[in-house]
């Protein structure tokens, strides 16, 4: 018989201590909704756990959370638990289809304290981090309470999002990418030209993850590295077909629309298209094009509301249709 969610979370609660040392955690809060505090250090939980769980600032907790802390050295590492989200995996599945989110969780947790990230953060270690320095492609009104510490670009209601990269795996079947935003006392602190950071950070990106593009739907599962290499000298894609509707995206396919802003993209895809195109942003992996004059703006804004609406709310970008004109070479987002 399944139990009620005030029930469940007290057994949470009671099966979290008895796994305490297995998990390797040193202590646990339980922070109910509605909740707020005098404490400085408790009000600021409260406050960053409702920009991050409830994209909005407020001093009174909405929900109850769970919170596991993680010690190495003097440094402190949180693992936050939506209770609710948990109660409603319990409810689809079992205990197993709750603990897989909280061990994953703690575990990522524990890979980046010994990775050492934060350390460099904080001694402003620039040389030590250029290398590590990406970007990532987010929905502005999404992410606009966490990002206001930290470094970005608007494009239309989009960001580009200034990273570190702490590590990245990929065995065939899973790819784990652990990184954190970079803090704009950072900036101030490296004494860098901010420009040259942007570029170094383009640079790596495109790198890590080159560009790709895919006129199928069906190439875009574990197509070889060398399809859709557009970009590549001597590629053999010369011209996209007016009536094509290719998606852009990179070799990691993970955060892939950023492939639309690497140096030269834009430009290069008119070229193919002999004009002007239209682009829809589906998703934080990728970017469907279609040439000018072939559909209605109206009808891709319908469609990308829809993939919105279907998909995991995360992997959000833009609910904008963009236009990119030749001519001008500029990326112009379209009020419709």
């Amino acid at each position: 018989m399944k139990m009620e969610y005030k029930e469940f979370i007290n057994e949470l609660q009671k099966k979290l201590e008895e796994k305490k040392q297995e998990l390797s955690y040193g202590k646990i809060a339980f922070f109910e909704d509605g909740s707020t505090s005098t404490d400085a250090k408790e009000l600021s939980i409260i406050r960053e756990t409702n920009i991050k769980y409830q994209k909005t600032e407020s001093d009174v907790l909405i929900g109850d959370y769970i919170i596991l802390y993680q010690y190495k050295d003097k440094r402190e590492q949180m693992c936050r638990f939506n209770c609710m989200q948990l109660y409603q995996e319990y409810e689809k599945g079992s205990w197993a289809a709750v603990w897989e989110p909280i061990l994953s969780s703690i575990d990522s947790s524990r890979k980046f304290m010994e990775l050492g990230i934060i350390d460099l953060i904080e001694k402003n270690e620039y040389d030590l981090l250029k290398d590590k320095l990406f970007i990532r492609p987010l929905n502005f009104k999404d992410h606009r309470y966490e990002l206001k510490n930290h470094i970005y670009k608007c494009i239309g209601d989009m960001v580009l999002v200034l990273y570190i990269l702490a590590s990245d795996e990929n065995d065939g079947k899973r790819h784990d990418v652990l990184s954190v935003k970079v803090p704009r006392s950072s900036m101030q602190a490296w004494e860098i030209d901010e420009e040259e950071v942007w570029e170094n950070a383009m640079s790596n990106t495109y790198i890590m993850a080159p560009p790709r593009i895919y006129l199928n739907p069906a190439d875009l599962a574990n197509p070889p590295y060398h399809k859709g290499a557009f970009m590549a000298l001597n590629s053999d894609i010369t011209s996209l077909s007016p009536l094509a509707v290719p998606t852009v995206t990179t070799t990691a396919q993970i955060n892939g629309a950023i492939a639309m802003f690497y140096p030269g993209v834009m430009k290069r895809i008119a070229e193919l298209f002999g004009d002007d195109y239209y682009i829809a942003f589906t998703g934080t992996s990728e970017a469907r094009l279609h040439k000018k004059g072939t559909i209605q703006p109206r009808n891709i804004l319908m469609r990308i509301k829809q993939m919105n609406k279907t998909f995991d709310p995360s992997e959000t970008l833009s609910n904008k249709v963009y236009l990119y004109e030749a001519a001008k070479q500029e990326l112009k987002q379209l009020e419709l």
